[in-house]
């Protein structure tokens, strides 16, 4: 797909491509319904390797509960994204992380909340552990741009009622994850607001130790919008990230490639489970790679690479969901195609079976659907020398698509359409006594005369498209009114015209081959001559 939006995206990452690429994997909670009739995490055998059809899916994610409100409800946990399981569980992610080839690209990557780093990899939990540990310019002194001292903002010495532990402490309680949230936000002006949702809320409750803005709207500068009132409570959010920031240099030089055209296939990146296809993405090591690479081969997608990230960081999905933001797109796309082939397999079989019931002969079934293939293939080559033709004038005439895959089922309703009414009218005329000559000329007088109009204004119809700025929908405007009129030379012409020549021809009502020439209509049109050293041969064959 085309557009000056993405075409800009594509100069900026080719010509002016930074040497370090971050990417954003996003973790959500999981709707506790299907929690309890769900596997227990890690979702891996027992060699270690990701079980595809036991992960959770995104449609388990929770729903999005509305601006500002924050997430409670039956089943939830206390805080959503920032209840300690939970943080602790996006631990464990970062853990998986770390341990899929592409660990060994990260780079540096500073948080904004807290002024730490961290190597490559960096999510909440990261941010508490700073805090906590007061390693975080929230919680030490420092000092202005001109050099003059500033009090830190905040600390964690004094925790009230509470005593103030490390986040790895084992005596962690959700009491102390209330109070640190709490603190971050109201100091850290809207650098802990962008690490989750916009749901992001406090809401009430009598038991914490932490008091707040219930049901305040605080915008990203830290500000609230509206008149609040101040009680006991917490902080929660149904979503935050986990940012990766990787090496684009350094994989590039490790046999990995950004192009999806130049990367090497994957034919064991998708498997079926039952009637599902999912994408099972290999996990390519950076040895691998490189010798591949180095060998002449194809260079790995990093594409691929991402997906293998994200289903090991979802290996561990229990109380949220983890989905890769943003990337993959070609993967899910080839999935979709791969999959819709099974669907064409099908719809072909239901055609079949349809036309069967409709013209009730065998002859007749074959006949349309081989014009039907035969349409499919005229569709493609005219769009081939499109191709052909637009690269040899220096212009740019069709651009494939994902609006392309929907050719082939239009094009197969609309021929089917002709198909049968041609074929119907032909019938039709033959009951009544005609010749085969007289039911076909009279089919493709009058029939073919309104199939001929319908195309035309079909074929108008979608080079309508031709003026619209985004070029994948011109490009589709051409390419369906290529496919429409193979569909009305082949099948409104060509099934009709091969039933009637096949009459000629197996049941031996023509006596010499000038007969064939003077009479057919089909013969002129297309200019086919038969010798008559053949008719012998012709008369002899079985009838139907």
């Amino acid at each position: 797909m085309e557009s000056p939006e993405l075409t800009a995206d594509k100069v900026l990452n080719q010509e002016f491509a930074s040497s370090e690429v971050s990417y954003g994997i996003m973790v959500t909670i999981r709707d506790p319904s299907n929690i309890d009739n769900s596997n227990i995490a890690p979702h891996l055998d027992d060699d270690g390797n990701v079980l595809f059809d036991k992960l959770p899916t995104s449609l388990e994610r929770i729903d999005y509960p509305g601006e500002s409100t924050g997430l409670v409800g039956e089943g939830v946990p206390l805080g959503g994204i920032l209840n300690l399981s939970v943080l602790r569980e996006i631990d464990t992610k970062v853990a998986r992380a770390n341990m899929n080839p592409l660990a060994e690209f990260t780079r540096p990557i500073v948080s904004e909340l807290t002024g730490k780093g961290a190597h490559g990899i960096l999510a909440l939990p990261d941010n508490f552990r700073a805090f906590m540990a007061n390693e975080s310019m929230l919680t030490r002194d420092t000092v202005n741009l001109f050099g003059q001292p500033v009090p830190a903002k905040t600390n964690w010495n004094d925790c009230g009622e509470l005593e103030c532990l490390q986040f790895d402490d084992p005596n962690l309680t959700q009491s102390h994850i209330d109070m640190v949230v709490h603190r971050m936000i109201m100091h850290s002006d809207g650098a802990m607001l962008r690490w989750m949702s916009t749901d992001r809320g406090f809401t009430y409750d009598e038991s914490s130790p932490v008091i707040g803005p219930i049901g305040g709207k605080m915008n990203s500068e830290g500000t609230f919008a509206n008149d609040i009132e101040w009680g006991p409570g917490r902080w929660s959010a149904s979503t935050t990230w986990i940012l990766v920031q990787l090496g684009r240099d350094s994989l590039e030089a490790n046999g990995f490639t950004y192009s999806w055209i130049d990367a090497a296939s994957e034919p064991d990146g998708y498997s079926y489970y039952g009637s599902n296809l999912l994408t099972t993405p290999p996990l390519n090591t950076a040895d691998e790679c490189r010798k591949a690479f180095e060998s002449g081969e194809a260079p790995c997608s990093v594409e691929w690479a991402l997906m293998a990230l994200e289903a090991s960081i979802r290996s561990s999905d229990e109380l949220t969901i983890s989905m890769l933001i943003g990337e993959g797109i070609n993967v899910e796309v080839n999935r979709e195609l791969q999959e819709s082939l099974i669907l064409m397999g099908m719809m072909v079989v239901a055609i079949t079976g349809l036309l069967w019931l409709s013209l009730r002969r065998f002859s007749d079934v074959a006949i349309v659907t081989a014009t039907l293939g035969f349409c499919l293939l005229w569709m493609q080559g005219l769009i081939g020398w499109g191709i052909i033709g637009g690269d040899a004038l220096g212009i740019k005439i069709i651009s494939r698509s994902q609006f392309s895959n929907l050719l082939p089922i239009l094009v197969l309703a609309l021929g089917i359409d002709d198909s049968l009414h041609a074929l119907h009218r032909y019938k039709e005329e033959r009951r009544n006594g005609k010749s085969p000559e007289g039911a076909a000329h009279t089919s493709l007088t009058r029939v073919g005369r309104a199939i001929m109009l319908t195309t035309f204004t079909t074929m108008a119809a979608f080079a309508a498209n031709l003026t619209s700025d985004i070029p994948a929908l011109r490009s589709f405007g051409i390419e369906a009114a290529l496919g429409v009129g193979a569909a009305f030379v082949l099948t409104g012409y060509g099934a009709q015209s091969s039933e009637w020549i096949g009459i000629y021809l197996w049941k031996g009502e023509v006596s010499s081959s000038k007969k064939i020439q003077r009479k057919s209509i089909w013969s002129k049109r297309i200019g086919w001559q038969i010798s008559p050293q053949l008719l012998p041969s012709i008369r002899q064959l079985p009838s139907c």
